[in-house]
């Protein structure tokens, strides 16, 4: 497993700093590719999602009907002694009805999700991302895309979708193209932002990624209180504080070896604000596996999991980098 990781790292590492310092095309290629990849794994989650919430709903279904059961079983007993108290032996054990009187209706099929809408909308974003001159042009046109992704997904579950939760399918179905191609999209766009677009993207990056290993390492060494166990077990206090000491000491080091225009209370801010992101991201893809049942949202990577098992951190710190960026005024 080890050596799946390093063999992965060292190919993977290399191959998006290129994409990153080539910028597009090549990089809007390599996002719009992990955005499609990202929402058909999320959406083979959904199946397992569901089929638990109906599974959770039977158990529960079973307890709050055990009484009534129990008084059916009490009659049928009661008939029967009266049947053979007539002495004629027939009886109607033989008829079959006890065998299925107890038995459960299976659930209904669950309706798979559509990929190609999904990642047809994700891919949409970041096509945004990239053709956006300045912010106000990506967020007019995200906005529009979104929507109109919204209003199509509406339209398909109205026409296609069968199964029980609703609420859970149209959450499943409309928020990972909005939540993946809207982050990858931020990525490219940041790429764009003047002359410096290709650093805030690095910083961004590799906060995230000093974040990731600092949580690991002090969670490894020190962690003693879970943080959040009924979603990530192996996630602790001690780890997060670790990965936020090392996404500051990574941004400030990173501001000042690379020509961006900050001041070192700025950088550090920006470590305070990628480290505390960073870590919400994972915890929303462990809740979704954990909703599915799953390890990793797949196995893509020999060692590390699916797409979205390597993009969880960055999702949201790329979008919030982005926000940063676009909002500050420009230097003077």
């Amino acid at each position: 497993m080890l050596r799946h990781r390093v063999l992965t790292a060292l190919v993977g590492v290399p191959a998006i700093l290129a994409a990153i310092w080539l910028g597009p095309p090549l990089l809007t290629l390599v996002a719009a590719a992990a955005a499609v990849i990202g929402v058909r794994e999320a959406y083979r989650l959904y199946p397992s999602a569901a089929a638990r919430h109906n599974d959770s709903d039977n158990a529960t279904d079973g307890s709050d009907n055990g009484s009534g059961d129990s008084d059916n079983r009490n009659r049928n007993r009661n008939h029967n002694s009266d049947s053979d108290s007539d002495g004629n032996g027939n009886g109607n054990s033989g008829n079959g009805d006890s065998d299925h009187s107890g038995a459960a209706a299976p659930p209904p099929p669950v309706t798979s999700l559509p990929v190609l809408l999904g990642g047809t909308w994700a891919v949409a974003l970041v096509l945004a991302g990239a053709l956006a001159v300045q912010p106000t042009d990506f967020g007019i046109a995200a906005a529009a895309i979104i929507i109109a992704g919204a209003v199509i997904g509406a339209l398909w579950l109205i026409a296609a979708w069968r199964g029980r939760h609703p609420r859970l399918a149209i959450a499943w179905l409309l928020l990972p193209p909005a939540y993946i191609g809207g982050a990858l999209a931020a990525a490219v766009a940041l790429r764009g932002l003047g002359d410096h677009g290709l650093w805030w993207l690095l910083l961004a990056i590799l906060a995230v990624y000093a974040t990731d290993t600092g949580a690991y390492a002090v969670g490894r060494l020190l962690g003693r209180h879970p943080m959040a166990p009924a979603i990530s077990p192996g996630k602790n206090w001690e780890g997060a504080a670790g990965g936020l000491a090392a996404a500051v000491i990574a941004a400030i080091l990173m501001g000042i070896l690379m020509p961006l225009p900050l001041q070192v209370w700025q950088s550090a801010a920006i470590g305070v604000i990628l480290g505390i992101v960073s870590p919400v991201g994972d915890l929303l893809e462990s809740k979704a596996k954990r909703l599915a049942g799953v390890k990793d949202s797949g196995n893509l990577f020999p060692g590390h999991g699916g797409m979205l098992d390597r993009l969880d951190s960055l999702l949201p710190s790329l979008t919030i980098m982005y926000l940063l960026v676009a909002a500050a005024p420009p230097a003077g």
